[in-house]
């Protein structure tokens, strides 16, 4: 089949034009899983149900059949399918002929022994023989090489945190960071059973260096920090103090954790006499449907918007990324201009506004422009109007009386417009807004660091207005009037969680946080 899309490939080059959708078709044929694999899937999950198995015999019938799988490949597979499907039994069979088979084991066998073992050991206890594998593995394979790969660090990491052996588990971050960034699961793994061996200090420091590399906890990690709260605390203002370390770890780092974690958080509160609902935020005013507490605005400091306006400038306009897309003369342009007519109340992206209307015609985008001009002006604000030179033959004459009324700014065509509205508005000042559409999501990331990351997120929260048109009339829709991250106020919290089904719902991006779905814990009085 290879051959056959690479024909295609060279016809399209040499001969004639090819449909594109007759090239996808190829490519998703060629991705396809061959039914002979799944034949010999399907064969290995039939053969695992049987009282007896003939592990040698079973191994000769699945490669006889065509398929994917092979002697070097199929110890590994065996095992994933049989971990998949809870047949621990049939692993722990294995493995014990795996063992007694060979002495030299492929390093993909290895690595799914070292998967069961942590699988397993979630809901039973190890042997003394499964212990003595996990160990005796990392000394030899650290005797064997001097690094060891990505997989089989993350595989040995968990297997040993099954066992306690957390010591062990730095030298594997340590070669994971060679190549990659750990998982959650290992960050969350190692954490969690640090707290199971009461072991904090450590598990904190693991916490900040998985904040570092964007690994925020997962459900485990925080079960354990619970549990070693009420396991290590036997005073209830000690045990609440402790609590209250957690929800300001996820308010913080901005978290937003799972339903989950929400219920155990929940849990956890009520045994200190608390009361525990979930609830909604109203998003218009903040306020919280269950106590009517109003969340807060937390607005950036002095320093923080500082930090801000340099970072910005130095990484969206100063920085590569821009210098690939725009020319000096047109950033100097723009500098000067910015100097001489800022400071703003309002920078208008403007040709994403005119798109807001989706796919009308020329009039259509105008009437849109000159609409949100008009909101702001009745307002008495001072406007920047950011477009592009194209929109300059939108009508000329009719844009330009919309253009009249405010200060205006028209980059290239082939200029990247977003780190100019952006700077624009930030270097204007702490009190100038923004209006468009655009979630940003790339400027954030290009900011690099987590904390200057998580000040951009609230400064566009408490900036960023955003204009949609359902229905052929435009909605303005003003920035939250609240801070949408976990927040504590008199012996209460509000914290927000996602949902089990958030993936399988169909939810309005309209680029503020999804507030349906908050947690409210309150002190007794």
């Amino acid at each position: 089949m290879n051959i056959i899309y690479k024909n295609v490939c060279v016809f399209r080059k040499r001969l004639m034009p090819v449909n594109n959708n007759m090239l996808i078709l190829c490519q998703r044929f060629i991705n396809k899983p061959s039914t002979d694999a799944i034949d010999q899937i399907s064969y290995l999950k039939s053969s695992i149900d049987n009282k007896e198995m003939d592990w040698k015999g079973i191994k000769e019938n699945v490669l006889l059949k065509r398929g994917s799988l092979n002697p070097k490949n199929i110890d590994a597979v065996m095992l994933k399918v049989m971990v998949g499907e809870k047949k621990f039994d049939a692993a722990l069979s294995y493995a014990s002929y795996l063992k007694l088979s060979s002495d030299d084991l492929s390093l993909g066998a290895i690595n799914g022994l070292l998967n069961f073992y942590y699988e397993y050991s979630k809901e039973n206890d190890l042997s003394k023989n499964e212990k003595e594998f996990i160990l005796n593995t990392y000394d030899q394979l650290y005797k064997k090489y001097k690094v060891l790969d990505y997989t089989t660090c993350e595989k040995l990491l968990h297997a040993l945190c099954a066992i306690n052996e957390t010591k062990k588990c730095k030298r594997l971050l340590s070669d994971i960071h060679l190549s990659s960034v750990p998982t959650h699961s290992a960050y969350s793994t190692l954490i969690g059973t640090l707290f199971k061996n009461n072991n904090k200090a450590e598990a904190m420091k693991f916490i900040q260096l998985s904040l570092n590399d964007k690994r925020p906890l997962q459900d485990a990690a925080y079960d354990e920090w619970i549990r070693y709260i009420f396991r290590r605390y036997k005073d209830k203002n000690t045990m609440l103090k402790y609590l209250n370390e957690i929800c300001l770890h996820i308010s913080n780092n901005c978290e937003v954790v799972t339903l989950t974690t929400a219920k155990r958080l929940k849990e956890a509160f009520e045994e200190l006499n608390f009361i525990g609902r979930f609830t909604q935020i109203k998003k218009q005013s903040g306020h919280c449907e269950c106590c009517n507490l109003k969340l807060d605005c937390i607005k950036l400091s002095e320093d923080e918007f500082a930090t801000l306006q340099r970072v910005v400038k130095e990484k969206l306009i100063l920085g590569n990324d821009l210098f690939l897309k725009t020319s000096p003369e047109e950033l100097k342009r723009f500098t000067s201009f910015v100097e001489k007519t800022a400071p703003y109340d309002i920078v208008l992206d403007a040709l994403n506004i005119a798109y807001s209307i989706g796919k009308g015609d020329v009039n259509e985008r105008i009437k849109i422009l000159n609409l949100v001009v008009n909101h702001f002006l009745d307002q008495n604000k001072k406007i920047l109007f950011l477009g592009r030179q194209h929109m300059l033959n939108w009508k000329r004459g009719t844009l330009m009386h919309t253009v009249k009324k405010v200060y205006s700014f028209f980059t290239d065509d082939i200029s990247q417009d977003d780190p100019y509205f952006i700077t624009a508005a930030i270097l204007s000042g702490p009190e100038t807004d923004i209006v468009s559409r655009d979630l940003l999501r790339g400027h954030r990331f290009l900011l690099q660091h987590e904390n200057l990351q998580r000040l951009f997120q609230m400064w566009q929260w408490q900036h960023q207005w955003m204009v949609f048109v359902p229905r052929h009339k435009a909605i303005i829709q003003a920035p939250l009037t609240f801070t949408p991250c976990a927040q504590n106020h008199d012996n209460s919290w509000h914290l927000p969680y996602q949902p089990e089904n958030m993936l399988n719902t169909g939810h309005l991006n309209d680029g503020t946080p999804d507030c349906s779905n908050w947690l409210c814990l309150r002190a007794k009085n």
